[in-house]
């Protein structure tokens, strides 16, 4: 099994300098839930440019953690998982919990 991540920010929210360390954390949450080796875990960041995206009638703030899996997991496993990694992206961007989706696709 393993998971692969696609982070996607909004220019000017999200530091390249924290982007290391969220897609550290990110692996080693993954790693950890899945017991899976945090090398094989793929974290890409894709950034909007400002004023290319909108929630509610103002350029957006929202992030989105987009993870795909190889083979599927339990809800419980997949909840466990999106909430740690929900939990961690709040506490290091000082972010507010509307302003990140945290996703775990199972593979089509």
């Amino acid at each position: 099994m393993n998971i692969n991540y696609t982070c996607i920010v909004q220019e000017g929210i999200v530091p390249n300098e924290l982007r290391v360390k969220l897609a550290d954390n990110i692996r080693h949450i993954s790693a950890s839930v899945l017991g899976i080796p945090e090398d094989g875990i793929s974290v890409d960041y894709h950034e909007i440019r400002h004023g290319y995206a909108f929630r509610g009638g103002e350029v957006s703030t929202t992030s989105t953690v987009r993870g795909q899996l190889t083979e599927a997991i339990d809800q419980d496993t997949r909840v466990d998982l999106m909430t740690r990694i929900l939990n961690m992206w709040m506490a290091e961007t000082g972010c507010d919990v509307d302003e990140v989706l945290v996703s775990a696709r199972d593979p089509q």
